[in-house]
Order: C-alpha cells, then sequence, then structure tokens
C-alpha cells in the first residue's frame, strides 16, 4: 500500500510542471496543489529530510493558468520536542520568471489536549533571476489545531503576516497578511490529505490595507506521505 502512495505522490509532483504555461494575469480566486513526501531519521527520529512540491493556478476567463510551480527540498532537527529548526530551498517558477527562494525556520509546538499551538517563523529571501533583484520578508505564523477525539479528522486555523519587507530601493512594514482555516483527514497512518482556504490581504509600503489590489481567495489541498 505504501508503494501506492508514493506513485501517487510522484505522479502529482511531476504531471503538473507539464500542464500549463506561464502567463501574466490578475485573479482573485486560485487553487493551490501540494504534495509532501519526508522521512525521519536518527535514533529519535531528530532528523528529517524530504520534499516538497506545489501548482498554484488561477481561473482567468474560465481557464485555469499557472500562477506558480516550485519545487522545495527540506531538512530539519528537532532540538527539543516542541522546538524544530528546518531549512528549505524554492526552485520555483512564476507567472514573470524564475526563482530561487531560502527559507530558514524555527518553529515550537505546544499540546493542550486535543489541541496543539503552533508558532512558525521564517525569513524568505527571493532570487528574482530574470530582473537580479532579491528581497527578504519576515514571515510569522500562529496556528491552533484541533484533533476531533476518535475520528481522522483534525480542523485548524492560522494566520500568518508578513512583515518587514526588506527590498533593494524599499522597505515596508507589512508586506501581506494570510489567514487559513481547514480540515485534515488521515486516510492512514503514512498518509494526509488537508483542505484549506486562505484570504490574502495585501498592504502598500505605507503600512496600509492596499484596496487596489484583489485579495486572494484560495482552495488549498495538500497531499502528505511518510515514507
Amino acid at each position: 500500500m505504501k508503494k501506492l502512495y508514493i506513485m501517487i505522490a510522484s505522479l502529482m509532483l511531476i504531471v503538473p510542471a507539464f500542464t500549463s504555461q506561464a502567463q501574466e494575469q490578475d485573479d482573485a480566486f486560485a487553487v493551490w496543489n501540494c504534495v509532501k513526501m519526508d522521512k525521519s531519521l536518527g535514533k529519535e527520529k531528530e532528523w528529517n529530510v524530504g520534499i516538497m512540491t506545489e501548482y498554484r493556478h488561477k481561473m482567468h476567463e474560465g481557464v485555469s493558468k499557472m500562477d506558480q510551480y516550485f519545487v522545495r527540498p527540506h531538512v530539519s532537527y528537532k532540538v527539543l520536542p516542541w522546538l524544530k529548526l528546518q531549512y528549505q530551498m524554492d526552485f520555483a517558477a512564476t507567472s514573470s520568471g524564475f526563482n530561487w527562494c531560502f527559507l530558514p525556520e524555527v518553529s515550537m509546538t505546544h499540546k493542550v489536549g486535543d489541541f496543539t499551538l503552533a508558532f512558525r517563523q521564517r525569513a524568505l529571501t527571493t532570487w528574482r533571476v530574470k530582473v537580479r533583484t532579491n528581497s527578504t520578508v519576515l514571515r510569522s505564523r500562529a496556528k491552533i489545531e484541533y484533533r476531533i477525539p476518535k475520528t481522522p479528522l483534525g480542523v485548524h486555523v492560522s494566520t500568518e503576516p508578513y512583515w518587514c519587507d526588506f527590498a533593494k530601493d524599499s522597505f515596508a512594514w507589512f508586506q501581506k497578511l494570510r489567514t487559513h482555516a481547514g480540515v485534515s483527514f488521515k486516510i492512514a497512518d503514512d498518509l494526509t490529505l488537508t483542505t484549506e482556504y486562505g484570504w490574502m490581504a495585501y498592504f502598500n509600503h505605507n503600512g496600509q490595507y492596499d484596496r487596489r489590489i484583489y485579495d486572494d481567495h484560495v482552495l488549498y489541498f495538500t497531499l502528505a506521505v511518510k515514507l
């Protein structure tokens, strides 16, 4: 059965790269499809290595067009049961060109009964190959998850501001705010499917809500496989 999970995940990793071509557009509704595969290593399983891919597409005049496709390998180390360090790198094709992204992060979790409280701090640096510019933004995500007793279901909400946006010739306290609400379904011990709704609001370089930009409404599907 595990071989079947890996085959399905591998197809989802590969197929999206050939399904569409990048095009400029300003639509507000998007669908993100994500696959994660990871494996724990070490005597106490304190190390984790894996890969993630995400294919983002928007609806334009009833037709799906690619917004972004990236592959993200990662390695993480659990310093303490509640503290984890992780480093990731994105190889991304977007509607405006090819990007490299570097994502060091630290995450903390705390369980209270069937609830899990989590905080994640990232520093996202994006190198835009076409225009040869880079920028760095801090991302601080707070998340609450509730595992429904005696069921394979869990529900969660999260909010994540993008702030302290350092670009070549500009600086902004806030870039955008991402808020998610979702449901996860544990299909098997090593296979989980998560569905989320996400809303993103944008801010201008004065830190004020920017009404000139459409807010993005996203449906997010994630298949997570443990090897």
